[in-house]
C-alpha cells in the first residue's frame, strides 16, 4: 500500500517454506517500481520473523536453510533503494518476545552489504523471552516488558519521509479497572512480574551469530 510517497509492504515467512520463488518475484519487482519512483521517498517492510544474521539471529530466518537463503536476498534487496535509490527504509519484525531497536547493527551485515534500520517489537502479552547474545550492540534492548511501537511520520526537523518509532511501554497501572475486576488483581499481577523464559533460544546448528 502506497501512502503519501510510503510503500508499506507486508511480507509473509510465518512458514518455513518462505519466502518462495512467486513472493520474492513480487517483493523484487516491487521494489524496482519504487526505486523507480520519485513519488516514493520512504519503503517499510514489516515480516513475522526477522532476517537473517541479525543480533536475533538465534530466533529468526536463521533457523531454517530456506530462511537464511531467501531472507538474505530479501535484506540485499532493501539495500539497493536505501543505497542505490536513496529512499528511507525500515525493516520491522516481531516473533522474538522483546523490543530491539537496532537489530541489524552485526558484524556481518556491516561487512556484507550494509545495516539497515531494523526493529523487534514482540511485546504484546507472549512469553516474554531473555536478550539474545550481543544486544549491547542494538540501539536499545528491553525484556520483560510490554507495550508497542508508536511510528510517527514526518516529524519535525528529518526530511520528508522520515519515520520515527519509538516504543511505548504499557505498565501494570495502567490496566483499566474492569480488567483487573474481569481477571482479578493476583492474575494480571503474575503476567507482568512472571510470563518470562528463563532460557534463551540455541544458536542455529552449524551458524554462529554475525558469522
Amino acid at each position: 500500500m502506497v501512502r503519501d510517497g510510503i510503500d508499506f509492504i507486508n511480507l509473509d515467512n510465518a512458514s518455513w517454506e518462505q519466502f518462495d520463488p512467486q513472493q520474492l518475484k513480487w517483493l523484487e519487482d516491487l521494489l524496482a517500481r519504487d526505486r523507480a519512483d520519485a513519488t516514493i521517498r520512504t519503503v517499510v517492510v514489516g515480516r513475522h520473523a526477522a532476517l537473517p544474521e541479525s543480533i536475533s539471529a538465534n530466533h529468526s530466518m536463521n533457523e531454517w536453510p530456506v530462511g537464511v537463503e531467501s531472507g538474505q536476498r530479501v535484506y540485499l534487496d532493501l539495500l539497493k533503494p536505501q543505497n542505490d535509490g536513496h529512499k528511507l527504509v525500515y525493516v520491522l519484525a516481531s516473533h522474538s518476545h522483546f523490543f530491539m531497536d537496532g537489530i541489524f547493527n552485526t558484524e556481518y551485515w556491516r561487512t556484507h552489504g550494509g545495516v539497515l534500520p531494523g526493529w523487534i517489537s514482540g511485546t504484546a502479552g507472549a512469553e516474554r523471552y531473555p536478550l539474545p547474545p550481543k544486544s549491547q550492540d542494538a540501539k536499545t534492548a528491553r525484556t520483560n516488558v510490554y507495550g508497542y511501537l508508536l511510528a510517527t511520520v514526518n516529524p519535525l526537523g528529518p526530511p520528508a519521509g522520515t519515520i520515527q518509532f519509538d516504543f511505548q511501554q504499557i505498565e501494570e497501572k495502567q490496566i483499566p479497572p474492569d480488567i483487573m475486576d474481569r481477571f482479578t488483581e493476583p492474575f494480571v499481577d503474575e503476567c507482568f512480574s512472571g510470563n518470562r523464559r528463563t532460557e534463551g533460544f540455541p544458536e542455529p546448528a552449524g551458524k554462529s551469530i554475525g558469522q
